[in-house]
């Protein structure tokens, strides 16, 4: 008998725990489960946009080769309409060299005139043959003779430096003179920037194709970023952006897209392409910093919109639940039909239905019978334009939609 008061004792105490428990978890589960949540209907400025990272490069960083010398122009011996015979003299550099016609023919054309440069390769004139083909010649060419007498060359394969008149470290403009050579030829800036090397001085043989300098200019700067494929065709060249940069977290800079990548670059199933966008001010920005840019793609000022989590979707019909209070203070809402605009990850357009200031219902966290597993509930929706993608490029939203709700693409079927 004792034994069974004991055991009875044992169950009572036990089952008196599995209540508290029960009724503490109730508890617990009915404060997760607070009064739905509520905001306004806001009016301003909306963006949509696509971002990504990146880092910031000079747009002019390029190698000078003996290639790009020049040789500057004496005198002009024809003029279009002429005809000549093979081998008459065309034009004459001031180091003595000469270009001869290489056939007879009639000058179509002629592109230099005394005291210009012509590099290698330049197109000096145009000639037509008597089978009435016309063709180029060149500073370079088969018929470009030598005068021995000025010890001047036709800018073969090796030329000897006699001037370097720039140092590195030299800031120099486009068209500056860096080398001359002894056959006459001179050597220019292509670009201007910053001499970040050189490798040659007076008296030195330079072989056409090696690197002379190298020129960098750290004033005008740009930063690549990836685009998802999804995004990429709503950017094009011009584009506004907002750049900014892990360096100067305070700081925002302006750019512009200047160039859109027509070949993606596939990883794991995913393509994205290359935007190069123009910094318009780097200010203290230096090459090699990481930067974040987010490109204008659409904006409106003066619209309403709501979080995009407040806008439902039911087949065709999107609405939004506005609370209302009875007069016993009950709580209940009312199912608004609404039409929508531009959207981003965060906000979307309410064209139609809504005011500023009014106020609508968002998803509440709701709680499934245990207090650690309750989730919060998010509309979905076919929202104009796609996904809300706006700042957050790569990314697809994926949320999932409450009963009668239609999820976004990406996103999974709301619970019922």
């Amino acid at each position: 008998m004792k034994k069974w008061i004991i055991i009875s004792v044992i169950i009572v105490v036990i089952g008196g725990a599995s209540a508290w428990f029960l009724l503490g978890n109730k508890d617990q589960t009915q404060s997760v489960e607070a009064a739905a949540q509520t905001t306004t209907a806001q009016k301003g400025k909306l963006e949509v946009a696509v971002s990504g990272s990146g880092s910031v490069t000079a747009i002019t960083d390029q190698d000078i080769t003996a290639a790009n010398t020049i040789l500057v122009v004496d005198s002009v011996s024809v003029a279009a309409g002429d005809t000549v015979d093979k081998g008459d003299t065309l034009v004459t550099f001031i180091n003595g060299d000469l270009v001869t016609a290489p056939y007879a023919g009639e000058i179509t054309s002629v592109s230099v005139s005394s005291g210009s440069g012509a590099s290698q390769g330049t197109i000096l004139l145009r000639i037509e043959d008597e089978d009435e083909v016309i063709a180029p010649v060149t500073r370079v060419d088969s018929s470009v003779s030598t005068d021995s007498s000025s010890g001047g060359s036709t800018g073969g394969s090796s030329l000897t430096a006699d001037t370097v008149s720039v140092k590195e470290g030299d800031v120099i403009e486009a068209g500056a003179t860096l080398v001359t050579f002894t056959d006459g030829s001179i050597l220019q800036a292509p670009v201007a920037g910053t001499i970040t090397s050189l490798s040659v001085a007076s008296g030195d043989s330079v072989q056409s194709s090696a690197t002379v300098a190298h020129i960098t200019n750290y004033s005008t700067l740009q930063t690549t970023i990836s685009v998802d494929e999804l995004d990429v065709t709503k950017v094009v060249v011009g584009q506004g952006v907002k750049i900014t940069a892990s360096a100067f977290e305070d700081e925002t800079f302006e750019g512009i897209v200047t160039n859109v990548a027509t070949v993606g670059t596939a990883t794991n199933g995913v393509s994205t392409f290359d935007v190069t966008v123009q910094i318009t001010d780097p200010k203290n920005l230096k090459i090699g910093m990481s930067t974040e840019a987010s490109i204008s793609i659409e904006s409106k000022e003066d619209a309403i919109y709501v979080p995009v989590e407040a806008v439902y979707t039911s087949g065709d019909e999107k609405y939004v639940l506005v609370p209302t209070s009875s007069d016993d203070s009950t709580q209940s809402t009312n199912k608004i039909t609404v039409e929508t605009g531009i959207s981003n990850d965060t906000f979307v357009e309410i064209t139609s239905g809504l005011a500023e200031g009014d106020s609508v219902q968002i998803p509440r966290v709701q709680s499934s019978g245990n207090s650690s597993q309750g989730g919060m509930m998010m509309p979905g929706g076919d929202f104009p334009g796609g996904n809300f993608r706006g700042e957050n490029s790569g990314g697809r939203s994926g949320v999932g939609a409450p009963t009668g709700g239609q999820a976004p693409s990406g996103g999974g079927q709301g619970g019922n």
